[in-house]
């Protein structure tokens, strides 16, 4: 076993304990399950990592069966500057749940140092968020007709959010570690009036790190963690493992840790992707609910497609492929 070996597989287990070590104990952030594919969402020191700029979709529909379920769409376009030291990027995206919405943009900007054999990116970002609520949903049902309820101050509402947001990135053709929090105000996102009660959206910060572990010429082994913690409430952590075969094909299965269940895996994450066309992957995801949930929700399922524009097609023989 060589050195470097050695070192990317120690910072992973470090990495590891870190978390394990920290309290788990609800996330007002989106969740992704497919988290790899995209880290543009949680951390803006990810903007321009790809040689070429790249484009991603996003979509996920969680706890199937619910009515006013969570649901996100999201685009992400990020791409280097020509020097490859700068990157740039932006998110756009919605998540509904109920009767209530929210409309989220992000201007991402990061600076790359050369470090070692990897890379050390700084990432900063801007953003800014429309959140709604419509009560004249025809899900609503009332006892009483709504209009002369006193909780509730209008038929519909909305309101602007600003924020702001900060990561770093490290990463090495096999290696990547990343830490970030892409909104870190604390913002009111309370549509009452009367200052009764104030609802505050909360810093969230994120942990992630993950190694490709060479099996053979064809295949790798890919642990990868995503940790999510935030105030008041419990901490998250997805534990993924993957087989990728080249950079074409991969096999993933994750669990997670999260919810006020006590039980050690909240749910059970199976995911597939492949590299359909020249710069092209499409991919998908269905989390098996495995909390008490699982009595009323068929589970989670989330679609993602990356194009990355202007990419090479591949030689026949390749050294060091580039894969997180």
């Amino acid at each position: 076993m060589d050195r470097g070996y050695k070192i990317k597989l120690m910072a992973t287990i470090f990495l590891l304990m870190m978390i394990i070590s920290l309290k788990m104990s609800a996330q007002q952030q989106p969740l992704h399950t497919m988290f790899m594919f995209n880290k543009l969402l949680v951390n803006p020191a990810y903007a321009g990592y790809h040689e070429h700029p790249c484009a991603t979709i996003h979509f996920r529909e969680q706890w199937l069966g619910f009515d006013g379920a969570p649901q996100t769409e999201s685009l992400s376009l990020h791409g280097p500057l020509a020097s490859q030291r700068i990157g740039i990027g932006l998110n756009l995206q919605r998540r509904s749940i109920g009767v209530s919405s929210a409309t989220t943009f992000d201007g991402i900007y990061d600076y790359r140092i050369p470090l070692g054999k990897g890379t050390l990116s700084l990432g900063v970002q801007a953003s800014g968020r429309f959140l709604k609520v419509d009560y004249s949903d025809p899900a609503v049902k009332t006892v009483q007709d709504i209009n002369i309820d006193p909780g509730v101050e209008s038929i519909s509402d909305s309101k602007f959010l600003a924020n702001v947001g900060a990561g770093l990135y490290f990463s090495t053709p096999s290696f990547f570690a990343g830490l970030s929090a892409p909104r870190l105000m604390s913002s009111d996102i309370d549509f009452e009036l009367n200052n009764l009660f104030t609802a505050r959206e909360q810093p969230h910060y994120y942990l992630m790190t993950g190694v490709s572990l060479r099996l053979n010429h064809q295949m790798s082994f890919v642990p990868q963690v995503m940790a999510r913690y935030t105030k008041s409430a419990p901490m998250a952590v997805d534990l993924n493992l993957g087989l990728r075969w080249y950079e074409d094909y991969s096999l993933a299965v994750s669990l997670r840790k999260g919810g006020i269940d006590k039980r050690l895996i909240e749910s059970v994450d199976l995911i597939a992707s492949a590299k359909v066309l020249r710069g092209l992957r499409i991919g998908a995801a269905y989390d098996i609910t495995l909390s008490e949930l699982k009595r009323y929700s068929d589970g989670s399922i989330e679609l993602m497609m990356m194009y990355c524009f202007g990419e090479p097609a591949r030689a026949s023989t390749f050294i060091n492929p580039r894969y997180f």
